[in-house]
């Protein structure tokens, strides 16, 4: 809540207008069906070398597509579609072979379009990013060429789920708000560089609202100007789309969004206990992202924020002649008491944490790294 950070940013212009012409609305309707067609031809090609599956890779190519890969010696390879699905043993479909991937980013002209998507092979350690071209053909989307990068990293596929927030203005007002991007860019960055694979859900899915960007910091301009990673804030799966099974560990991010629907959205619940309570994953919060997980209830019908210490934004470091301080709906500090939790804060514009057991709280944008760190260690200790 650091008041050097007053520009808010609202991404994408589905969050800038409040009314959408019904021209405009079956354009976006539009966009949405192409992007569906391009995420199938894509899931069907990580879908089938991942599981030996050659139907479904046959399905994501254009019989004629060409591929360029990494050889030996940094010596290209080149091959068509068939000869590249042969790759993968028919003996052995439906077979798990390894390959962990993920879509990272996509971008449609017209019929046309580009997508990334990365690969991980734990086993020997190998990253692959598969850079696409795709063509809509006879009204199906299919990859027309392929090439790779590779890099020989240390990779253990473990992914962390960020929550953040559809909600653009604080109820009942015309006040608007966001995520904090701070928050979002030190945490990602952290996550990324320990070898994470980082997703993003909020309550609708799509585009959310950013807050507090501060382009003379390296780190935030970095990410603000980088589209793989704006993309995925562009593109939030909806919880719909989340299976828990593939988090270690969940990451509320704060930001006047964050106070608002996150804490009462039943799916997201759901997707935060599971990780929680049947994987023994973490459960972590950064400021007003606390306010995320404070109705969540453990299996004995506590909450699970009972007797835990933990921290969030202090009220005493509020602005309370602001408007926003004016359209808050509660006080994150009250309700983190009435839960029966123990309230921490430390100094205001410093780092402040707390770890209760698989919990990792952390007071504002500034303890984003030290969250992220926390949460690495649990994890590394649970190894």
């Amino acid at each position: 809540m650091n008041q050097i950070f007053l520009v808010r940013f609202l991404f994408m212009f589905c969050c800038w207008f409040s009314v959408v012409d019904r021209s405009l609305a079956t354009s976006l309707v539009a966009d949405n069906e192409e992007e569906k067609g391009i995420k199938q031809a894509i899931h069907w090609y990580l879908n089938g070398t991942s599981y030996n599956d050659q139907s479904q890779i046959n399905k994501a190519f254009y019989f004629n597509a060409r591929l360029y890969l990494p050889g030996k010696d940094d010596a290209l390879r080149e091959m068509g579609a068939l000869e590249y699905s042969q790759l993968f043993p028919a003996e052995k479909k439906g077979e798990f072979n390894g390959r962990i991937g993920r879509l990272i980013s996509m971008e449609v002209t017209g019929d046309v379009a580009t997508a990334k998507a990365e690969i991980l092979l734990l086993k020997p350690g190998i990253r692959f990013v598969d850079v696409f071209l795709l063509k809509k053909i006879q009204g199906t989307w299919q990859i027309i060429s392929k090439s790779a990068i590779r890099e020989n990293t240390p990779q253990h596929g473990r992914k962390i789920l960020f929550v953040v927030s559809n909600a653009q203005q604080y109820p009942g007002t015309s006040v608007n708000t966001g995520n904090n991007f701070p928050e979002l860019a030190y945490a990602y960055q952290t996550f990324i560089k320990a070898g994470y694979a980082v997703d993003f859900v909020s309550q609708q899915g799509g585009s959310v609202p950013l807050e507090m960007i501060n382009t003379s910091d390296t780190v935030q301009r970095q990410h603000l100007y980088d589209r793989d990673f704006m993309w995925a804030l562009a593109h939030t799966k909806h919880p719909t789309e989340i299976a828990a099974k593939d988090y270690a560990a969940i990451n509320y991010i704060g930001g006047g969004s964050a106070i608002i629907e996150i804490a009462d959205n039943p799916a997201i619940q759901a997707i935060a206990m599971q990780i929680y309570e049947q994987q023994g994953g973490v459960i972590a919060a950064i400021c007003q992202g606390t306010q995320g997980i404070s109705n969540l209830k453990q299996r004995d019908g506590t909450f699970l924020l009972s007797d835990k210490v933990l921290t969030s934004f202090p009220d005493r470091y509020l602005n309370q002649q602001s408007p926003i301080f004016k359209a808050y709906p509660f006080s994150l500090e009250t309700t983190i008491k009435q839960r029966k939790g123990k309230f921490t804060s430390g100094a205001n514009g410093s780092s402040h944490i707390e770890v209760d057991g698989r919990l990792v709280t952390g007071m504002n944008w500034e303890s984003s790294v030290a969250v992220a760190e926390a949460v690495i260690r649990l994890l590394d200790e649970k190894k």
